[in-house]
């Protein structure tokens, strides 16, 4: 039992440190060494098949299956890496250049730049550029496509599926008669990795009702919804931010930051008063399903919009690896049961000011020091 155990957290934690140092060397040495040495490599996939073979031991091991929301959130997070390992092992990745009104039938290779065939035909009929109302800013880069004998419209956040295979829009040529298309072809892990979001969601939504009921999923509801209107009426110049998923990305994201903060805040006086420790203790241990499961949601409708938008859902970009982080870092005190250390709450609290660190990393830490996609400076 405590073999298991160990071999579980000991994992989590191999992962956690992995993951926070990749985003120091990515700094140091560039994208490319990083993504070869790093997030391709043979023993980081190992590493995390290591976590889910222990974590799955240990589930069984202590009979989580007798909850059954519990059980059915764990099961979807192994079927999202399962999903992950299918993308990793059998997915091919390129792109095409075409003109307008050539016909082309392969694609390069992201892997080697050697040519593969496609099981169709891709003729380039017309390219395009929307702009925005009395500006020369792109709103929408198009290009209307004649793929197996049937007309499709691909743009900034619309594919053409054909045979498993998914085209995104990429770039264009200076004169704006030809385009430049991303290719993805994965048959397996899109469903399988599909699948486990959507477990995902509901044991989220399940757990979320035991644990804080109607009126705390209502109170959780609401400051989403605000958000969510409030960054839905912006309107993005940049044609890939014109997606209704950015609003919904976006403002679960930041009411779980709010909602970390609080727990930080809270954990801090319940440090500095003996009176009222227990009080917040038993408060913040239920305000971290919301927190947790906000955040887990908004890293994977990022994701879902991430392949919609560049046939991949994660980047490894340093915001989004320092957000995982974040949330393995919070789903921690959620095992108090196997860890004795958090089942007291001034240790609980201190675990609670220290994990603020990697919110602090995620928010401000990645855009000041390790830049990225989503750097904001």
């Amino acid at each position: 039992m405590k073999y298991v155990k160990r071999s579980t957290f000991g994992a989590l934690l191999a992962v956690m440190l992995t993951l926070a140092a990749a985003t120091g060397v990515e700094k140091i040495y560039g994208n490319d060494f990083v993504h070869e040495h790093v997030y391709g490599a043979w023993w980081f996939a190992a590493l995390w098949g290591v976590l889910a073979v222990s974590a799955l031991a240990y589930i069984f091991r202590v009979a989580l299956y007798r909850s059954k929301p519990a059980f059915a959130l764990h099961c979807a997070w192994a079927i999202i890496l399962l999903g992950a390992l299918l993308t990793f092992t059998t997915s091919e990745r390129g792109y095409m250049h075409i003109r307008q009104g050539e016909t082309v039938r392969a694609y390069t290779s992201d892997k080697d730049t050697a040519e593969r065939p496609l099981p169709f035909e891709v003729k380039l009929v017309l390219f395009d550029i929307e702009y925005h109302p009395g500006t020369r800013d792109p709103a929408d880069y198009i290009s209307f496509l004649k793929v197996d004998g049937e007309m499709c419209r691909v743009s900034m956040n619309k594919i053409c599926t054909r045979h498993h295979y998914r085209l995104y829009q990429m770039d264009y040529d200076p004169d704006e008669m030809g385009a430049v298309l991303a290719v993805n072809h994965d048959p397996w892990g899109i469903g399988v990795t599909y699948a486990g979001y959507l477990l995902l969601a509901l044991s989220m939504g399940w757990l979320l009702w035991r644990r804080i009921g109607w009126k705390g999923l209502l109170w959780t509801a609401a400051p989403v919804a605000a958000l969510w209107f409030y960054i839905s009426q912006l309107n993005p110049m940049t044609p890939v931010l014109r997606s209704p998923m950015l609003a919904a990305h976006v403002s679960v994201i930041m009411a779980s930051y709010v909602l970390l903060v609080f727990i930080t805040v809270t954990s801090a006086v319940g440090l500095c008063s003996r009176k009222r420790s227990e009080r917040l203790y038993r408060w913040n241990t239920v305000l971290l399903y919301p927190s947790v499961f906000l955040l887990a949601a908004g890293i994977f409708i990022g994701a879902v919009w991430a392949n919609i938008s560049w046939g991949r859902y994660w980047g490894w970009d340093a915001k989004e690896t320092w957000a995982l982080i974040t949330l393995l870092v919070y789903a921690i005190p959620f095992h108090r049961q196997s860890l004795a250390l958090l089942r007291t709450p001034s240790k609980f609290h201190w675990y609670c000011l220290l994990a603020f660190a990697a919110v602090a990393m995620t928010f401000f830490g990645v855009t000041y020091l390790l830049g990225g996609m989503h750097s904001y400076v």
